[in-house]
Formats: C-alpha cells, structure tokens, sequence
C-alpha cells in the first residue's frame, strides 16, 4: 500500500490529477452546510482516516445532492464512508509559513451507520450478510457438492 503520507513524492508529481478513491473516517467537527453562488446547496467536512498502527491524515471533502444531505445530519465523531474523487493539494500555514499537503475529496456517494440501520429496518439488508461458518465435516460437503472444481491439476 503506499502510505496516504501527502508528502510522498508520488502525491507531489500528482497534485493536478484525481484519483478515484473509498475513504472511510470519523468527522472530526460538525459538517458545515453552506449555499453557493449559484444557489446549490453543498456541505463541508473533515475527515480523520486512519493509516497505519497510530497515524491519520485529514481529508477535506465536499458533498452536493443527496450525499450532501445526509452527510449534513451526521456530527463530529461520526464514522462515514465516501468515495468519489480525491485529489492531494498544497497550500502554505499561514501561522508558520510550512508549506503543508493535504487531501481533498468531491464525493459521489456515501454511507453511514445509520444508512445501514435504515436500511435494515426497512429490510433493504439483511442482519448480517456474511455467511455464517459451519462445523467442518458440514462444510467440506457443502463445498464438495457445489464447488464444481473437480479438475485434475497436475503440479
């Protein structure tokens, strides 16, 4: 994996491109609702995305439509799942003059823990949809009725 460090050479030579992307987080504040220019309503956020053993980075994000709007009811300290299109940018501290290297993303869809508690209580998803384990002599009769692998492979 290359580490989400903005500072990695790679998002440098890469400021100009996006990057499509599934970012998953908890907001760090309150998202901020705001109307632009043109009337459309849009909200702000930030995320903190966990890498690695004990570092996060922040993502910045913008959400319009629908996904604006959900987003808009979530609060600081919410988990949230976006994806959409990310683009690593720079920009200088105006209290230390650092130059600093963020990430920013426009999303295209998201989900949230209580998109999934909807969800099911509209039975849109079942309770758990991985499959359950079985005791093994179950299981490999199961996997050898129905695999449908049975060639010889000759190693």
């Amino acid at each position: 994996m290359i580490g989400l460090c903005t500072c990695n050479p790679f998002f440098m030579a890469h400021e100009n491109q996006m990057i499509d992307a599934l970012v998953t987080g908890k907001l760090i504040r309150d998202p901020s609702s705001k109307t632009g220019a043109s009337g459309k309503p849009f909200v702000s956020f930030l995320l903190s995305v966990h890498v690695g053993d004990e570092d996060s980075v922040v993502v910045s994000g913008i959400a319009f439509n629908d996904a604006a709007e959900r987003i808009g009811r979530l609060g600081k300290g919410d988990s949230l799942a976006v994806t959409g299109s990310l683009k690593p940018t720079n920009w200088q501290d105006k209290e230390t003059g650092e130059e600093r290297h963020g990430l920013n993303i426009t999303v295209s869809a998201c989900l949230s823990p209580y998109d999934v508690r909807k969800r099911r209580s509209q039975g849109e998803v079942p309770d758990d949809p991985r499959p359950r384990p079985q005791a093994a002599g179950r299981r490999d009769q199961v996997y050898a009725e129905n695999d449908g692998f049975d060639d010889d492979l000759s190693f």
